[in-house]
């Protein structure tokens, strides 16, 4: 039997695609021409602001990849083990 359940898998490839997404958008969007050249939102400290929580996202999003990956193959192993 596994240990993972397909709503715990499900809920964490959903938190993984939104980490990643919001992670890549938050890292390139500062620094597109697109973005409104104000008193704050043209500061470079703004920018590199909303850059690092781009790199938070990406890495919040590799630690539950990692930890999926790992509950995955273990559950693997576990199912194969007992036939």
């Amino acid at each position: 039997m596994s240990s993972l359940r397909p709503s715990t898998v499900v809920g964490s490839a959903v938190f993984i695609f939104y980490c990643t997404a919001v992670g890549v958008y938050l890292l390139l969007r500062p620094w597109t021409g697109a973005i409104g050249t104000g008193a704050i939102a043209g500061s470079g400290f703004f920018r590199g602001f909303v850059s690092g929580l781009g790199l938070v996202h990406l890495a919040a999003g590799a630690a539950d990849l990692k930890v999926l990956s790992r509950g995955l193959s273990t559950s693997a192993a576990g199912d194969g083990a007992g036939r």
